[in-house]
C-alpha cells in the first residue's frame, strides 16, 4: 500500500506539473495581459525578421498566432515622398567681411566667428546625456555613445553609437566592384574611396546566413549609377541624396524616375518631414540595427546599434526613431541590420557587430561612406 502511495504521488506531482506548464503556456500564447503580451510578440517578431531563426517563433507558438502578430508589421506607404524643402542646408563656411580702406569709417576688421570654439572633446556629454567617444574636428565627426533599458518595448538593454558629420556632400554610397558575386568588408569600401567612416546599407542574399553580399537585396544608386534588383526593391524604402545633398525618404519603386546622387533601399521610413511614422516594435522586433537620417541644418546623421549579444540585445524601430527624433532628425531610414549592421571610423569598427567577423564586419554589397576632407 506504501508503494502504491508514492507511485500516485509521483503521477501526480508529473500530471500537476504538466498541468502547470500547459496553463503558463496557454497564458504566454494567448494572453492580451500588457506586459506578457508585449515581451511574447516582440519574442515572434524578432525571430520571424531574422534570416535563419524563424524557428524560435514557429516552432513554439501555433501559426494563426504568429500570422496574427506579423499582420501588424508597420511598412512604408507606398505614396510617401519627404518633402527635400523640410532641409535647409547653410553655406559651408563664411566668408570674412573685407573692410574697405578708402573708407574713413572702416577702421575695425571683422573677424570671422570661430564655431570651433565649442567643439567636443571624448568624453564630454552632449545635451542628451550620451559620452562622445570621438571628436575629430579634423575631419567633422563626432560620434556619441547611447545606450539604455527600454521597458515600454518589452525590457530589451541596447548600446549603439551615432555619428553626425555636417557636410552632407561627403555623404555618398558606393557599390562592391563584384556585383552579383561578391560583396566588399567596410575597410576595403573606406580604403579604396578614401572615406573616413561608413555603415552598411543594402541587405543581401543571405541563405543560412552564408551570403557573400554579391546578391543585392533592392535597389541602390552610386554616384548616379543604379544597380539593383527591381522584384526584391518593390516593397523597400528608399533613403537618398538629391543633387542638392538633401536626404529624401520613402517608397521610390522607380529610383531612375528622380533626379539622386546616391540611394540606398531597406526600411522601414522612421521619420518624414519632422514627423515619427513609427513607434514600439511595429512588428520588427528587437534587432541590431543600421539607420541614416538628415536634421533640418543638413547634418547627416548615421546610426548604429549592437544586438544579439549580452550587452546589448538590441533596439526596436519604435526606439530608434525616437532617439534620431530627440536628436532633432526630420528623416530618417532603416539600412540593413542584423549581423551585416556595422560602423567602421578610421578603420576600426565602432561598437560590436553580432558576426564571427569581429574585426571586419561581414562581406556588404554596399556601403554609405563619409569621404575624407
Amino acid at each position: 500500500m506504501g508503494k502504491l502511495n508514492k507511485i500516485l504521488t509521483v503521477l501526480c506531482v508529473v500530471f500537476g506539473s504538466f498541468l502547470v506548464l500547459l496553463v503558463f503556456y496557454y497564458v504566454i500564447t494567448f494572453t492580451n495581459i500588457p506586459i506578457i503580451s508585449t515581451l511574447r510578440d516582440t519574442w515572434i517578431e524578432t525571430a520571424m525578421t531574422t534570416a535563419d531563426h524563424q524557428w524560435l517563433a514557429t516552432k513554439f507558438f501555433p501559426k494563426t498566432v504568429v500570422d496574427k502578430i506579423m499582420a501588424k508589421q508597420v511598412t512604408t506607404d507606398d505614396n510617401l515622398i519627404s518633402d527635400p524643402n523640410v532641409v535647409v542646408i547653410a553655406p559651408r563656411s563664411t566668408p570674412t567681411p573685407t573692410p574697405d580702406f578708402d573708407d574713413e569709417t572702416a577702421i575695425d576688421v571683422i573677424a570671422p566667428v570661430d564655431i570651433d570654439d565649442d567643439w567636443p572633446k571624448v568624453g564630454d556629454k552632449d545635451e542628451q546625456g550620451n559620452k562622445y567617444i570621438v571628436a575629430d574636428k579634423e575631419q567633422d565627426i563626432r560620434i556619441v555613445e547611447i545606450g539604455g533599458f527600454s521597458l515600454g518595448d518589452g525590457g530589451n538593454y541596447y548600446k549603439g553609437q551615432i555619428l553626425f558629420v555636417s557636410d552632407p556632400s561627403r555623404v555618398v554610397v558606393r557599390h562592391t566592384d563584384a556585383k552579383d558575386v561578391r560583396g566588399e568588408l567596410m575597410s576595403s569600401y573606406l580604403e579604396k574611396y578614401d572615406a573616413i567612416a561608413g555603415v552598411n546599407a543594402n541587405g543581401f542574399g543571405d541563405a543560412e546566413g552564408k551570403g557573400t553580399g554579391g546578391l543585392i537585396i533592392g535597389w541602390s544608386i552610386a554616384d548616379g549609377k543604379l544597380w539593383g534588383n527591381r522584384e526584391t526593391g518593390l516593397n523597400s524604402a528608399s533613403a537618398g541624396f538629391t543633387n542638392d545633398d538633401i536626404l529624401v525618404v520613402g517608397s521610390i519603386k522607380k529610383p531612375q524616375d528622380y533626379p539622386l546622387r546616391d540611394m540606398v533601399q531597406w526600411g522601414p521610413v522612421l521619420i518624414a518631414d519632422g514627423k515619427r511614422m513609427i513607434s514600439g516594435s511595429a512588428g520588427w522586433g528587437c534587432q541590431p540595427r543600421t539607420a541614416i537620417g538628415q536634421t533640418a541644418d543638413g547634418t547627416v546623421v548615421l546610426v548604429t546599434v549592437d544586438g544579439r549579444q549580452l550587452h546589448s540585445a538590441g533596439i526596436t524601430v519604435g526606439e530608434l526613431a525616437d532617439i534620431l527624433f530627440s536628436y532633432g532628425v526630420v528623416n530618417a531610414c532603416l539600412c540593413d541590420g542584423g549581423s551585416s549592421s556595422v560602423m567602421m571610423y578610421d578603420s576600426a569598427i565602432v561598437g560590436s557587430v553580432c558576426t564571427p567577423m569581429k574585426t571586419t564586419g561581414r562581406y556588404l554589397p554596399n556601403a554609405i561612406l563619409v569621404l575624407r576632407k
